[in-house]
């Protein structure tokens, strides 16, 4: 079957559709990413083989430990590079954005499960105090601490941080959570997380090394480990929205409600907008129009908010009602 013939003037020739949503270039954040992951892939090598070489149980625990985290940056690395490579893959309808709050929901899944082995240990610890070797393990805490230090400062300057000041202010806060890179979030949680639990470990031992208080260890990894289950727990709630199709901020979709109603004469009676990843969101609504405006009318409102992709506009013209009788749409409100 052949396509219809066009003219020059025909809307058909000038329609230009992309579907790689922003995600088809590499960023800052994953070259820094797979840097921090290298770097940690390195000391994990290295406290493994010293651990091994010199018996030193200390260091060959840590170098395990690191090995937990170089899986969970390399997990936030390989995100990256498959959103890019896969950003024009029309298999995937709604664009590669996703894969990052995939690798983000399972890297904070490992986050927890490593709190529940901290717990566990701590608590065994506890109960069944074991001789400390507090000098050899400082020197152990410190140099993963250096580490982790340099790696959340390469992953800290990583990030996008441009806003769109064309936007209405009231609503900056609703924005700002929006441009959140979740998979480089989860990496940083990751290096920050164990950053928490090397400065706990530091002053622990300093407390066994210079009083004896053996017992102050795995307390202070207790009280750690709270706080790193509450980022986990957080992290979940939020790329688990976002990989279920949850509807954007309140505040952001009234303000794209207030845009299309900006159009003389009309009422939103159905809106949907949901993320497909970092800074991108889709949108479907209904209108209810008491003149003559078209969809092109709407979606002109909306030019200035380029994180919105392909929006879909339905335009329901009623010749029944007076339009200057209509009053602000309140929620809830029916037709």
């Amino acid at each position: 079957m052949t396509a219809p013939p066009t003219n020059n003037n025909c809307i058909v020739g000038q329609l230009c559709y992309h579907h790689d949503f922003g995600h088809g270039k590499k960023s800052k954040a994953e070259s820094r990413t797979l840097i921090a992951t290298v770097l940690t892939l390195a000391t994990m090598i290295a406290e493994i083989i010293g651990g091994w070489l010199t018996g030193s149980m200390a260091l060959l625990a840590d170098g395990v430990h690191m090995g937990g985290h170089t899986v969970a940056l390399g997990l936030a690395a390989g995100a990256y590079y498959l959103t890019r490579h896969h950003a024009t893959n029309r298999r995937l309808s709604l664009g590669s954005g996703k894969i990052g709050d995939l690798a983000a929901y399972t890297s904070a899944l490992l986050l927890g499960l490593s709190v529940i082995w901290l717990v566990y240990e701590s608590i065994q610890r506890l109960l069944n105090p074991t001789v400390l070797h507090a000098r050899e393990a400082l020197l152990v805490a410190v140099i993963g601490l250096i580490i982790n230090l340099l790696c959340a400062w390469l992953l800290a300057g990583s990030g996008d941080h441009h806003h769109d000041h064309h936007h209405d202010h009231d609503h900056a806060d609703s924005h700002s959570h929006a441009h959140q890179d979740h998979n480089l979030r989860a990496a940083l949680v990751h290096v920050i997380a164990d950053a928490v639990t090397s400065v706990a470990a530091i002053l622990g031992l300093i407390a066994a090394w210079a009083w004896g208080w053996n017992w102050l260890d795995p307390v202070i990894a207790l009280v750690a480990s709270v706080v790193i289950l509450r980022w986990a727990l957080e992290l979940l709630r939020q790329t688990g929205a976002i990989l279920l199709d949850a509807e954007a901020p309140e505040a952001m979709r009234d303000q794209v409600r207030k845009r299309l109603e900006s159009v003389p004469a009309s009422r939103v009676v159905d809106l949907h907008l949901w993320s497909v990843g970092q800074n991108s969101w889709i949108l479907v609504a209904g209108v209810v129009c008491h003149g003559d405006a078209t969809p092109e009318d709407y979606k002109n409102n909306l030019d200035d908010m380029p994180q919105i992709h392909h929006p879909v506009i339905e335009v329901l013209l009623c010749r029944e009602c007076d339009p200057a009788q209509m009053h602000t749409h309140q929620p809830g409100n029916a037709l």
